[in-house]
């Protein structure tokens, strides 16, 4: 497959102090570098590499600090990822309320809102009147046990429980990547936390479309099993703009549209397995898609989809056929990628990213 516009990770020995970039002989450009650590550095590829062909870079030290293309911005209510000044998403961490006409118990905390698409454009939603515990990009159990007790941490109009920010543990910008870790809890409202669960977010510095990936990591703090009863959602989760919602009448502009790696379409596609899943639809007159891979290492990959019939919601959820327990100590971990652009879904391009995002 051809390769362009993609991060790419290589493993290199950072030479000691200094300012590094690799530089490209033949065509005179270069590109800056980052090291996730000592041994491991990252560029963006921006040029194309047809399919076959080889391109020869040598790392060289460089007089000029690198431009920090992806920035964190924190503020009282949260932290702003931004790629060359451009809003990517905003992870809430201060506890958001609900409309003045919804119950506080869907107070929220520790999930993205706004996703913007390149053009600006916000392709969440947070608090939707119909379904006010969907908070746009978030992830949350819904049919759980606990201590012999029923807990479903994703309705929360029920009262048993919920998931709660808990920390910004680290934040990093750089020319490649900015990179923000959180903290969240999984919190029985009859027991109390349960699980901790870690999201790294790194975030690239494409040129045009926006890319980032979330890791999910999630352990039993306690001392008893919490039981993932089969259901037919839960998981890792993504609620669409007011502007695909036909239940939002104000606000409604056209229906959304939803692909997979396998070919399923919109409503059919729930409960299938997918590699990847893109929606999209127009936002006040022009495209806009997100694609959400998910990585081959993680449980029950490929997952199946639950896809709702009539509003732009749908989530990653590997218990929709078996159930699994998380013991005391235990973890269930999970990795996506996000893929934001203005156009509608080039197969060919999907493709290419989850086939080089498996490599990296």
């Amino acid at each position: 497959m051809a390769r362009a516009n993609l991060p790419i990770r290589i493993s290199l020995q950072q030479p000691g102090p200094g300012h590094y970039i690799l530089f490209d002989a033949a065509t005179k450009k270069t590109y800056p570098l980052q090291w996730e650590d000592a041994e491991t550095a990252w560029f963006i590829f921006s040029d194309s590499l047809p399919k076959g062909s080889q391109r020869k870079l040598k790392i060289k030290k460089s007089s000029d600090p690198p431009i920090t293309a992806v920035t964190l911005t924190r503020n009282e209510q949260g932290v702003m990822a931004r790629n060359k000044g451009r809003n990517v998403f905003f992870y809430q961490s201060a506890t958001a309320m609900p409309p003045a006409d919804s119950p506080a118990y869907y107070q929220g905390s520790g999930y993205i809102h706004p996703l913007y698409s390149p053009a600006g454009k916000i392709m969440t939603e947070d608090f939707p009147g119909t379904h006010a515990h969907h908070h746009a990009i978030f992830h949350a159990w819904s049919n759980t046990r606990f201590r012999n007790r029923h807990v479903d941490f994703w309705n929360q109009q029920k009262k048993e429980g919920t998931v709660k920010h808990n920390g910004v543990v680290a934040m990093k910008e750089g020319p490649v990547f900015a990179e923000l870790v959180t903290g969240q809890d999984y919190i029985s409202l009859a027991d109390g936390a349960v699980l901790r669960e870690k999201w790294t977010i790194r975030c690239y510095a494409l040129n045009g479309p926006f890319m980032f990936d979330v890791k999910v990591e999630q352990i039993n703090i306690t001392d008893d099993s919490l039981y993932l009863d089969k259901y037919l959602y839960g998981g890792m989760a993504f609620r669409g703009t007011r502007h695909w919602d036909p239940h939002n009448t104000k606000a409604f502009q056209n229906n959304w549209n939803v692909l997979t790696s396998e070919g399923f379409r919109d409503s059919a596609a729930n409960h299938t397995p997918a590699r990847w899943v893109t929606s999209f639809g127009n936002i006040d007159g022009s495209a806009a898609a997100v694609t959400i891979f998910s990585h081959p290492s993680n449980f029950r990959y490929p997952q199946k989809i639950r896809v709702h019939p009539d509003m732009p919601y749908w989530v990653y959820s590997p218990v929709t056929d078996l159930p699994f327990v998380i013991p005391p100590a235990g973890s269930y971990k999970a990795r996506y990628r996000y893929y934001v652009s203005d156009s509608k879904p080039d197969e060919i391009r999907l493709r290419e990213i989850d086939h080089y995002w498996l490599i990296n």
